[in-house]
C-alpha cells in the first residue's frame, strides 16, 4: 500500500516534466536553454521558451517564447548562430550586433511566417542587464524573406522579399535611435519584354522616386546593332511573336526608346520605318536614319551586328505594313 501511495505522489512530477535542450555555445558570457512548451497551451503558435543565463553565476536574465523543430537539433543540443541568407538555414537564435552599438543583440525565431513560409524572427536589443524587444527591428525580421542582412562596415541593414518569379523588392536601412530607417527601396518586376525598376531613395529626410526599364540580356532579338558608343538597337517579335518591337538602349541596357506599333517595311530598300511624334526613324542593316523636321542624323558608327535583318518574318507581324 505504501508503494502505491508513493507512486501516486510522484506521478504529478512525471506529468509536469518538461523537455529541455541546451544551445550550442553562442556566447562567452551567456548560456541558453530551450524549454519545450508544446502541451502547455495549444493556442500559442510558439512551442518553447528560450532562457538565457549568465555563465558566471547561472542567473536567469532573459526568457521569451520561440519556435524550434527537430531540424534545430544537433545531437542533444540546439544549433545557434546560423544565418544563411536568403534561403539557407537560419537557426532559432542568432546572436549579432544589429544596431551597431558594439553589443550583440538577439534574433529569436518565432515561427515560419515570412515570405513563402520562411523563418520569422523577433528582435531583442541588448541592455545592461538583459535584452529588450524592439518592434522596428522585428518588422525587418518578420515581414520579408527570412532574416535581414547586417553590413557592419557600412552600418546598414538590408531585406529582400518577392512575389512569384516576377517581382522582387530589395531594401536598405540605417539605424537611428534604435529605429530602422529605409534609405533605399528597389522594386523590380518582369513584364515579359523588360524589367521595370522603381527606385526610392531618401534625400534630405524624404523619399524620392525614379523609374526606368531595362532590356534583359537573356532576350533574343531577331536583329541587333551595337554602336561604337555601346548603345544598342534591337528589333524583335513580341506579344506572342505577333508584333514587332523596336528597342533602343544605352550601354547599360536601360531603355531609351520603345516602339511597338505602326511600322512600315519597304522590301525594295530593305528598311523598316516608324514615327515617334514628329520624328521619323528608318532602320536597316546599315544603321539608323533619324529625320527630325529639316534635320537628318545618321547613326552608322557600328561596332557589331547580330542576327539577320532580312530573316524577320515581316508579313506575319500584325503591326507592320508592307510597302
Amino acid at each position: 500500500m505504501k508503494k502505491i501511495i508513493l507512486v501516486l505522489l510522484l506521478f504529478p512530477l512525471f506529468i509536469n516534466a518538461q523537455t529541455s535542450y541546451e544551445l550550442t555555445n553562442f556566447s562567452d558570457s551567456y548560456f541558453a536553454k530551450i524549454i519545450d512548451t508544446t502541451n502547455e497551451n495549444s493556442e500559442v503558435e510558439t512551442n518553447c521558451l528560450l532562457k538565457i543565463y549568465l555563465k558566471n553565476n547561472n542567473k536567469l536574465i532573459f526568457s521569451a517564447p520561440a519556435f524550434y523543430s527537430d531540424a534545430d537539433l544537433e545531437g542533444s543540443k540546439i544549433k545557434s548562430n546560423i544565418k544563411q541568407i536568403p534561403y539557407g538555414e537560419q537557426s532559432i537564435l542568432i546572436f549579432e550586433d544589429f544596431n551597431f552599438d558594439g553589443t550583440k543583440d538577439i534574433a529569436l525565431r518565432t515561427g515560419y511566417y515570412s515570405c513563402y513560409g520562411g523563418p520569422s524572427f523577433a528582435i531583442y536589443l541588448a541592455t545592461k542587464n538583459s535584452f529588450v524587444y524592439n518592434e522596428s527591428f522585428t518588422e525587418l525580421g518578420s515581414n520579408y524573406c527570412g532574416m535581414f542582412t547586417v553590413d557592419t562596415e557600412k552600418k546598414q541593414l538590408s531585406t529582400m522579399t518577392k512575389s512569384g518569379c516576377c517581382w522582387h523588392q530589395y531594401s536598405t536601412y540605417v539605424v537611428e535611435k534604435n529605429q530602422v530607417i529605409p534609405i533605399e527601396i528597389i522594386e523590380e518586376s518582369y513584364s515579359g519584354v523588360f524589367v521595370d525598376y522603381s527606385i526610392k531613395k531618401r534625400v534630405n529626410g524624404k523619399m524620392t522616386e525614379s523609374t526606368y526599364k531595362e532590356f534583359p540580356t537573356e532576350n533574343k532579338p531577331e536583329f541587333t546593332i551595337i554602336f561604337e558608343n555601346g548603345k544598342k538597337m534591337h528589333l524583335m517579335s513580341i506579344y506572342g511573336n505577333e508584333h514587332l518591337g523596336y528597342v533602343f538602349t544605352n550601354a547599360k541596357n536601360v531603355v531609351e526608346l520603345f516602339i511597338d506599333a505602326d511600322f512600315t517595311y519597304n522590301k525594295t530598300n530593305q528598311t523598316v520605318s516608324f514615327k515617334n511624334g514628329n520624328t521619323t526613324y528608318i532602320v536597316s542593316e546599315k544603321g539608323i536614319v533619324v529625320k527630325d523636321g529639316t534635320k537628318t542624323h545618321h547613326l552608322n558608327k557600328i561596332k557589331k551586328i547580330t542576327g539577320a535583318f532580312n530573316n524577320i518574318k515581316w508579313n506575319k507581324l500584325s503591326n507592320v505594313q508592307l510597302n
